[in-house]
């Protein structure tokens, strides 16, 4: 397959080398700037807004600013470090986050979240967006703080979730699912002074769990089990909390030997292209590290017991975010979380329940815009588009600027068009055509619309146009984690003639195994394009309307839970065998089981 590895750059191998004194002075902080709208009756929530990030909140501006000052200086370094990988666009609209108050804070807006859940990124065709859980106020570290200071929790979350959001975000990096929960490991405990990072902490639960093995505890997997999981068994999503936390020890350790030398950087490049390549990925360590199967436990024990080097490294140029925050008004509140919940692209049960919801809501529908563009989303996705219409139409007199409204309302003509034949649709056509290109003029970098407006140049009879194929290309672009659009790309630069950029988002697709419905897709597609297709088949492929799809969930589980649930297993083990061990050394004694229910 396709060669995705641009250039055998250092960016990251020439970070490395910029080991400094940690006792260089601390740069003084720079001042935010803060813009505040208020309201007489204010919502809990707020939002706030940097350079790279939308956060809708419930904590506090402290909290939240906090927050963002360290997510702008990671996603800086991520960059650095995934500079040769990456793919999309590299400027993409800003990501937005729900960062709430509480463990369980987004169960009403998603689904389907495992237990121990604390971060979430959902990706759809409807959006993106990520959640996050304030657990502990996260306070700022001065540079003899960064390599020992006690990891904070709220933090550690926040970055595990956008390292590994930020590879399907902006790069072809879809396997091993071993190196994407090892980098975002390895990047869950870095931590930021204004002028320095520190890097290759071990996470806590990953220390607990060593420490646990340790001490005479079998082991759950092989390095096998982590390269090739079983069908339908990946470790990361595992029943059994050992299980989990083995496979994150074992990749967040692989994760580390790769990214922590400049020796073995250009070594994880290889390794990587290789499996991008169709390489297996035992073998292709083996080709980039000269590491056999049989000797990668060896080597990692010997690399662990030498001790685990953390870095702390002159950082002048990271970014100090500036936030500005906007109150919301309080009759906001649910027409906020609602919001969240239709852009995950819920089951149609969710959707409807959602659709009343706002629909009957005590009072109608407020007047605000949140208000107005959720009601709005709700009827196109789950009613009557035309009931969408004035709530649309409102919003956009209202603000003029709103590329939401646009794109809302350029979507409800699409589906009014999709009811009707020929001379009644016309009108409906040109209504979505008009408002879906005023969208993608307010914003470019939007996804959404430029994947309705693929969707519309689809609508019109006979061969699709440029513009409507090159729609598909943009949406990807600019929504490079929606497999939905890598879809409609792949197909669209098979129909230009495009073969290379074709096959290598169909590759994409196929490597990633946490989409097994889409990779499926992929390789059959793959297969197809090789043995030849006449456009027509695409066309007809393009126009043919996919069984509803979810979204794709990347969760973040509390590590540190799962080692809790995981000694207390142990002790009941461990008291079973004692109290089993004592009857049968006294054969007098009544013959007595011991049995205790085990934590899941």
């Amino acid at each position: 397959m396709g060669y995705f590895l641009k250039e055998a750059g250092l960016a990251a191998a020439v970070l490395l080398c910029g080991a400094a004194s940690v006792n260089a002075q601390q740069a003084a902080t720079p001042t935010q700037s803060v813009a505040v709208k208020g309201y007489k009756n204010a919502s809990p929530w707020f939002k706030a807004e940097s350079q790279h990030f939308i956060v809708f909140s419930n904590t506090s501006n402290a909290d939240v600013t906090q927050l963002l000052k360290n997510l702008e200086k990671l996603d800086h370094v991520l960059r650095i470090y995934t500079k040769d990988f990456q793919a999309g666009a590299v400027s993409q609209q800003k990501m937005t986050l729900y960062y709430h108050d509480r463990i369980g804070g987004f169960n009403d807006a998603v689904s389907g979240q495992p237990e121990e859940a604390v971060g979430l990124y959902n990706s759809c065709a409807g959006g993106v967006q990520g959640y996050g859980v304030h657990l502990e106020r996260i306070a700022g570290l001065n540079n003899e703080q960064l390599a020992t200071s006690t990891l904070n929790n709220s933090l550690s979350y926040a970055f595990e979730a956008y390292a590994r959001h930020f590879l399907y975000r902006y790069t072809d990096i879809r396997t091993p699912s071993s190196y994407i929960d090892g980098f975002a490991q390895y990047f869950s405990t870095i931590r930021f002074s204004d002028n320095q990072m520190s890097i290759g902490r071990v996470p806590p639960s990953v220390a607990r769990y060593v420490y646990f093995v340790d001490k005479g505890r079998s082991h759950r997997l092989t390095y096998q089990d982590i390269f090739e999981p079983k069908e339908a068994k990946d470790p990361a999503s595992s029943d059994e909390p050992a299980v989990r936390l083995e496979y994150q020890a074992k990749s967040w350790l692989l994760a580390h030997y790769m990214l922590s030398s400049n020796d073995n950087l250009p070594r994880r490049d290889k390794y990587l292209n290789l499996v991008h390549q169709e390489v297996p990925a035992g073998k292709a360590l083996d080709e980039a590290f000269e590491l056999k199967g049989a000797d990668i436990g060896d080597t990692m024990w010997r690399y662990r017991l030498k001790g685990i080097q953390v870095l702390q490294l002159e950082m002048p140029d990271l970014p100090s975010a500036q936030p500005s925050f906007t109150s919301l008004p309080e009759s906001s509140t649910d027409f906020l979380l609602a919001d969240a919940g239709l852009r995950s692209c819920p089951d149609a049960k969710t959707g409807q329940a959602l659709l009343r919801t706002v629909s009957q809501h005590p009072g109608g529908v407020p007047n605000n815009d949140t208000a107005r563009l959720t009601v709005g989303r709700a009827h196109v996705d789950w009613g009557k588009a035309e009931d969408a219409l004035p709530h649309l139409a409102d919003a956009a007199r209202k603000d003029a600027s709103s590329h939401e409204a646009a794109y809302l309302l350029g979507l409800a003509n699409l589906r009014l068009a999709a009811q009707r034949k020929d001379a009644e649709a016309a009108p409906y056509l040109e209504a979505a055509a008009t408002q879906l290109a005023r969208a993608r003029v307010l914003n470019p970098r939007s996804p959404e619309a430029a994947y309705a407006a693929h969707q519309l140049g689809l609508r019109a009879a006979g061969p699709p146009d440029k513009q409507t194929l090159e729609a598909a290309v943009a949406a990807w672009r600019y929504g490079h984690e929606v497999n939905t659009y890598a879809r409609s790309a792949a197909l669209s630069y098979a129909y230009l003639g495009r073969s290379a950029e074709a096959d290598n988002a169909l590759t994409v697709l196929a490597h990633n195994a946490r989409d097994p419905e889409m990779a499926k897709w992929a390789k059959a597609w793959q297969a197809r394009l090789g043995a030849g297709v006449t456009r027509a088949d695409l066309a007809a492929e393009m126009r043919r309307e996919p069984a509803q799809r979810g979204a794709f969930k990347e969760w973040t589980v509390a590590g540190e839970n799962l080692m809790q649930t995981v000694e207390y297993n142990a002790g009941i083990e461990d008291m079973g065998k004692y109290l089993e061990t004592m009857r049968l050394s006294n054969p007098m004694s009544e013959k007595t089981h011991f049995v205790a229910p085990s934590k899941k």
